[in-house]
């Protein structure tokens, strides 16, 4: 009787994990970097990792280039379910949680560590909380370091927030980006990541600005020829996770997900820090770009850190900001 049970279960195509063994997973991975960016191979190294540590109980499949949406359409799809995991950046995932574009804030930061220990720490879980409550999305990692981003020009000399008057600078579309270049005097012009370079390429804008890493590797420097080393803000990446997706992973594969992504975080940090100073090196060597490196960033700062947080007060949450900024103050004190 038993095997014709089984028998009959085999003929509709049913397959039984064995009992006390978590039935195999395949997550699907979408992402928007691309072949050839540390980011695009650690994270096929983590799909690897997990694949090899589950006994390949849990597969990941994974989507790089922006294969299956932009990076706003991926994270949408992960809140979906029609995606397991994707890896946007704070400023994309806060079209879902509005709050989460606070780290974006410019001139926000004095370094990595004192970021790095703000995002992960008790004044963003809040937001994080609203993430997985409301939009049913969980960060495997709060941190992917990505770099500090600079303004680069099509040919003004920029060392000062009034040199920006009347220049069309392309921004990501969201709302922390606009404000901060409204208050340089500049106007904002929302472009798709992926038309970046053909806009720079034919003057539809007269700038852009990125961090050093994405600058060298999309090769903006190619059609700019001024990069002023402002430092204004601070891109950090996560992993998010579909919540249905983690909980349906036995409790030992979902340890080793975090685990992993935390270590390739840790990896990515430290490779983009090490390759940062080399890719600015090679852009200056290159001879098509002047690299300004005496910007008058405190007078940068005068003009936008406080504009974005009076614009954006009512989309982050007055609360969320002071936590957040409350925190900053502490960690500087001691």
């Amino acid at each position: 009787m038993k095997g014709l049970l089984y028998a009959g279960i085999a003929a509709l195509g049913v397959v039984l994990a064995p009992v006390g063994e978590a039935a195999a997973q395949n997550l699907r991975f979408g992402h928007a970097n691309t072949p050839g960016e540390i980011a695009a191979a650690l994270f096929d190294e983590f799909a690897a990792r997990v694949k090899e540590r589950t006994d390949g109980k849990v597969t990941i499949q994974v989507f790089p280039g922006e294969q299956l949406g932009k990076e706003v359409e991926l994270v949408q799809q992960v809140r979906d379910g029609a995606l397991d995991i994707s890896a946007p950046s704070m400023a994309a995932a806060s079209t879902l949680v509005p709050a989460l574009e606070i780290p974006s804030t410019p001139f926000l930061w004095t370094d990595w560590r004192e970021a790095e220990a703000v995002i992960s720490g008790p004044a963003m879980q809040p937001v994080f909380d609203e993430l997985e409550k409301s939009q049913n999305i969980i960060p495997l990692t709060k941190i992917w370091y990505w770099g500090w981003r600079n303004f680069t020009f099509a040919n003004r000399e920029v060392r000062k927030p009034e040199d920006m008057k009347g220049l069309k600078i392309r921004v990501p579309e969201s709302p922390v980006w606009v404000e901060m270049v409204k208050g340089l005097g500049a106007a904002p012009t929302p472009i798709a990541f992926s038309e970046v370079y053909t806009a720079l390429q034919q003057g539809t804008v007269d700038g852009q600005e990125n961090p050093i890493p994405t600058i060298y590797s999309r090769k903006f420097y190619e059609v700019q020829g001024v990069l002023t080393m402002s430092r204004h803000m601070l891109q950090n990446n996560m992993i998010l996770i579909n919540k249905a997706s983690f909980e349906r992973l036995d409790p030992a594969h979902q340890r080793v997900l975090i685990e992993e992504a935390s270590a390739m975080s840790a990896k990515n940090t430290l490779l983009q820090q090490n390759r940062e100073q080399g890719m600015l090196e090679q852009i200056r060597e290159a001879g098509n770009t002047k690299i300004i490196d005496d910007a008058d960033r405190p007078a940068f700062a005068e003009k936008t850190k406080d504009a974005v947080f009076s614009a954006l007060a009512g989309r982050w949450g007055k609360e969320n900001i002071d936590r957040v900024v409350s925190t900053i103050e502490t960690l500087r004190a001691d």
